[in-house]
């Protein structure tokens, strides 16, 4: 079957919402990790071009970066044939002045882009926290975000809402990301977007650096620390003395006991065998953070297993649309 890579860029200004679209690009590139809240895009784009109207009336010749600017909406899509996916909901952050034109994005994390008013809770919830953070916003909290309490929480002043965000991502340990306009904040892997197969040598690309392991290789500690409603923390430790050392943040621990029960457990997650790392696909099938990656090694079965998607990053140009897709976790 013949397929053709396709894309479709559509932006509306903010300045007036006419909308524009283009289907023609020199590149793309859009990236999403669990582990980061901002989802940067890059696209560039030739220095001019001729509008085409609704009429298909061909007008005159314009330079591409009088036609935008920085908070403008921008939505990516990309695929075969007529089977586009959309790879980023979001917004112009910068335009760089470049031959070809550079346009660089963001997700729905530029909408945090401005002051947050300073705030001080005796007691409340990470939630109302989330809700304070993102008000006045296109942004949907996720229904998935645990219920964790806060004590004294402060947010300090002449910070922006997006650097409150961080502080609450660092401070707390907890995993931080958007999916679209959605943002979700709590365990790291919770969200289930789906599952997508992967056949070693038939739909993948290259797979070099997909790496298979032994749990028996796995030399591993975890510090887990306890952070109390009152905002104090208590720490343990368990695991290889050795090992390469992981942090992991608990909460709504009744006691040192069950954080050290907890933290055996997460070992768990990351002393296994099977694959870790990354592998290379078409732009076909679908992936994206948050889906289960199901991998089935047709050499060696016993290696089949299914693991958590953690990172994409997607690549589309003159030579063909590429996929990269991460691994952390066996499921």
């Amino acid at each position: 079957m013949y397929v053709k890579l396709r894309g479709h860029i559509e932006i509306v200004r903010q300045s007036d919402s006419k909308k524009i679209s283009f289907d023609a690009f020199h590149s793309v590139e859009c990236e999403h990790d669990i582990f980061k809240i901002n989802q940067p895009a890059k696209i560039h784009i030739p220095t001019s071009a001729r509008l085409v109207y609704k009429d298909k009336k061909v007008g005159e010749s314009v330079q591409t970066a009088t036609q935008f600017e920085r908070g403008d909406k921008i939505s990516i899509w990309l695929g075969y044939n007529n089977d586009l996916k959309l790879e980023l909901e979001g917004f112009i952050y910068r335009i760089n002045y470049k031959t070809p034109l550079e346009i660089e994005c963001e997700g729905y994390e530029y909408q945090l882009r401005r002051p947050c008013e300073t705030k001080t809770w005796a007691k409340t919830t990470m939630l109302d926290v989330l809700k304070y953070i993102v008000k006045d916003t296109d942004i949907v909290l996720s229904d998935h975000i645990p219920d964790i309490n806060f004590t004294k929480y402060i947010i300090p002043a002449n910070i922006t809402s997006l650097e409150a965000l961080q502080v609450l991502k660092e401070k707390y340990g907890v995993a931080v990301f958007f999916m679209g306009k959605t943002l979700y904040a709590g365990l790291a892997y919770v969200i289930d977007n789906g599952t997508v197969k992967y056949k070693l040598g038939y739909n993948t690309i290259n797979a070099d650096d997909l790496k298979y392991r032994s749990a028996d290789d796995v030399s591993l500690k975890i510090k887990a620390v306890w952070i109390k409603p009152d905002n104090t923390k208590v720490e343990a430790e368990v695991g290889d003395k050795e090992g390469s050392q992981r942090t992991l943040f608990f909460y709504n621990v009744s006691s040192v006991v069950e954080l050290k029960k907890l933290a055996t457990e997460e070992i768990k997650k990351y002393k296994y065998s099977g694959y870790e790392g990354k592998t290379t696909t078409f732009l076909q099938p679908f992936a994206t953070i948050g889906m289960k990656g199901k991998l089935i090694d047709p050499k060696y079965q016993e290696r089949d297993g299914t693991y958590y998607i953690t990172k994409t990053t997607v690549k589309a140009d003159a030579r063909g649309g590429r996929r990269t897709v991460e691994f952390t976790v066996k499921l």
